[in-house]
């Protein structure tokens, strides 16, 4: 958000924070009226995701370069005189406009590229679509709003709509999308947001996926910590908070305290959480503990085999944005740890990664051939509760 003029600007990053999460929004509005918390940095995973993404952008506008044909828009300029050199870079006809800016009521920003098509309009024989480049392997909602908020700000500037947008995704491939199929849901997501800016209503904080690169983090946190909130309990969703608020359950201490069940909660999942409340209140005076829960014939450690001489276990460490050489990812760690000593072997490229991944199945080969009922054991998330 941006103030110009005594009115607020807005973009797409805009709307898509306010799709996520509301309160981040409240809270943008808050700062950009003087008011409110100050934002925390951006996180090391922000900074690096950040630079992968310029990355990925700067590849897409080489490989285009090469076919010549690109004009450029200089982003160093008011804003006003970009979007000028842009409508005059429509006007030329080039094949690709990079970093277009475009601008239409209270919306405005920088579509990543603009592609000629042989669909004719005011400009000529011909019209523009929009496409851009993302990190994310599959398309996003929050993609489909950027698409079609660039392409309705590009309509005016070549006399009709584009029928298609396209994201140029962090595997090299491309997905293209009608936009006739999607605009509505985008317009009043647009509509929303409007709304919000010129009559804010309450929000709180709220735990969702983009809260670990959202610049509120630390405050949010701070809003749970202090109010003892049931979003601290570990393994509670947004709906179970929802149905112990409504039976008058507002805190973790509280929910620590509970001995009545609650309306809609399965009994089983509510003794869960109030057992995970009871440990997170009780850690101040007693520190880290457990507690086991009640055995449960075939769940549980009845899955497990029994233990036996030799056994490891074993985990994984990857960055699914790595690039090298045009081959995407890399599994940088494998960590091993035979209950005494812990081996680990990293890779920093691909070659690495080739000599760690040989390495650890001769490991694995030598150690069940000297142990051979030993089992290797890879730990994970449990996907159901109890499991």
């Amino acid at each position: 958000m941006l103030s110009e003029n005594g009115r607020i600007r807005l973009s797409a990053s805009d709307l898509m924070r306010f799709m996520s999460c509301t309160h981040a929004s409240h809270l943008d509005l808050e700062r950009l009226q003087g008011r409110g918390p100050e934002p925390a940095r951006d996180s090391e995973d922000a900074a690096l995701l950040q630079r992968y993404g310029d990355a990925h952008e700067a590849g897409h506008l080489e490989t285009l370069r090469a076919g010549g044909d690109v004009v450029e828009i200089e982003k160093d300029q008011p804003f006003s005189q970009a979007v000028a050199a842009t409508v005059t870079a429509l006007r030329q006809g080039p094949a690709t406009v990079f970093q277009g800016a475009l601008e239409g009521g209270a919306w405005g920003g920088w579509s990543d590229f603009l592609e000629r098509v042989d669909v004719p309009s005011d400009l000529g024989p011909y019209s523009y679509e929009v496409a851009d480049t993302k990190l994310k392997r599959k398309p996003s909602p929050s993609h489909l709003l950027q698409l079609v908020l660039y392409s309705d700000l590009l309509t005016p500037l070549q006399g009709r709509s584009p029928e298609n947008a396209h994201v140029l995704l962090g595997d090299g491939t491309r997905a293209s999308f009608r936009l006739a199929e999607y605009a509505d849901y985008a317009r009043q997501a647009r509509t929303r947001l409007e709304t919000f800016v010129n009559a804010p209503w309450p929000t709180r904080p709220v735990p969702c996926a983009t809260c670990d690169l959202c610049r509120w983090r630390e405050n949010c946190a701070a809003v749970w910590e202090s109010e003892g909130s049931l979003f601290r309990v570990a393994g509670i969703s947004r709906s179970q908070v929802t149905k112990l608020e409504n039976a008058g359950v507002m805190t973790m201490t509280g929910l620590a305290a509970r001995k009545e069940n609650i309306p809609r909660l399965a009994a089983p999942t509510f003794d869960r959480l109030r057992l995970q409340a009871r440990l997170q209140t009780h850690r101040p005076t007693k520190g880290p503990h457990h507690a086991l829960r009640d055995p449960a014939g075939g769940k549980g450690f009845d899955l497990l085999p029994e233990p036996a001489i030799g056994d490891l276990f074993y985990d994984i460490e990857g960055d699914p944005f790595y690039a090298e050489g045009g081959t995407e990812g890399l599994e940088y760690l494998h960590g091993v740890w035979d209950g005494d000593d812990f081996t680990a072997l990293w890779a920093h490229d691909h070659t690495a990664e080739k000599q760690a991944l040989i390495t650890l199945f001769q490991l694995f080969d030598a150690r069940l051939s000297a142990y051979p009922h030993a089992h290797i054991y890879h730990y994970a998330a449990s996907i159901a509760p109890g499991c």
